[in-house]
């Protein structure tokens, strides 16, 4: 368990308490809440590849938290959520909510796929957590909104206005076709087509592994790394390099790299707005998009409006980046405490 714990306050908790989770495929964040407080009673940060189940993940939490049990658990998990049960695309688990209930003696078990709680989440954030690519910042009333995150994959989500208030539905559009624009993209598709022959889908491009798969296109068609630059990219966080590097300019294909991501993660944004018709604006979560996109405004925003015919709609559809660490857990905290209602 990692150093970024918060151990029990004096307070006692105020009425039941929740289990809430935000469960990826690198690290798994877990706090319990109680009924009215805005902190955690207790919070970890877990590697998910370290666990071989999510139960031993969420044991080993319960035990060190040293509280009395949760009422509910609320988990905002990266897969598609089918009847009560979670496969991850990215990891070996499998969650299911009548068993984990019944393993972690929980009363009540919510999956929630992650990119549905962080759109929740978007709209319970704080505005001093918006990055605003545009000079108009989202709507929370009246439209449809979008949300999309890169990370270690790529997830996407909806938010559709009900006449009230938004409803957050899952997607899987992270896993659409690529569709090059141009020639250097169709000469991408051809190399990615050789990695990935059965499936060259928009997370290849636009994610972590995107990073890096950018990075060796661009590499292969260059001359060869400098030996301080290699030795760097043979660090542990290489797409984290490949990033750094990139964004100053230091190394022509990290840069490339880092240009290109931002015109597809653009592009594809813009396809979501399109698909949802999400004019009251487009969320972009995650780390990724917090170090990258405010340095390539520009390039995310051109891809994002190029859409022909549909350039000027693009171009009055607000774009904002969220730099809130804890936006799925605002989600999945807020779905928990309905729950118990």
């Amino acid at each position: 368990m990692s150093a970024a714990k918060k151990k029990k306050p004096a307070r006692p908790a105020t009425g039941p308490t929740y289990l809430v989770g935000d469960v990826g495929g690198t690290h798994t964040r877990l706090a319990i809440y109680d009924a009215v407080g805005r902190s955690p009673l207790f919070e970890a940060v877990l590697s998910s590849r370290e666990h071989a189940t999510f139960e031993d993940a969420a044991q080993r939490f319960l035990d060190e938290a040293g509280l009395a049990l949760p009422s509910v658990a609320a988990l905002a998990v990266a897969a598609p959520i089918e009847k009560g049960t979670a496969a991850f695309t990215n990891l070996s688990w499998r969650l299911d909510e009548r068993a984990l209930a019944r393993k972690l003696r929980i009363g009540k078990v919510v999956l929630l796929n992650d990119l549905a709680a962080s759109a929740r989440g978007c709209l319970l954030t704080p505005p001093s957590s918006l990055v605003a690519l545009t000079e108009a910042r989202p709507t929370r009333r009246g439209q449809n909104l979008a949300v999309i995150a890169a990370g270690t994959g790529l997830g996407q989500a909806r938010l559709i206005w009900t006449g009230s208030e938004h409803l957050a539905l899952p997607t899987e559009g992270g896993h659409r076709d690529f569709a090059a624009r141009n020639p250097l993209e169709i000469e991408l598709l051809q190399f990615l087509v050789g990695r990935y022959p059965d499936h060259v889908s928009y997370e290849r491009v636009v994610s972590g592994m995107g990073i890096g798969n950018l990075y060796d296109f661009f590499a292969a068609r260059g001359g060869a790394t400098p030996p301080d630059i290699a030795a760097r990219l043979a660090g542990d966080d290489r797409n984290a390099a490949i990033t750094e590097l990139g964004l100053a300019r230091r190394h022509p294909p990290a840069e490339r790299a880092v240009d290109l991501f931002a015109s597809i993660y653009g592009a594809e944004a813009g396809n979501l707005a399109l698909g949802e018709l999400s004019l009251g604006g487009v969320y972009v979560t995650g780390t990724i998009a917090s170090t990258i996109l405010p340095a390539r405004r520009e390039i995310f925003l051109e891809g994002f409006r190029a859409k022909g015919r549909f350039a000027d709609l693009l171009s009055r559809i607000p774009v904002a980046v969220v730099t809130d660490p804890l936006v799925n857990r605002r989600g999945a905290l807020a779905v928990a405490r309905e729950t118990s209602v």
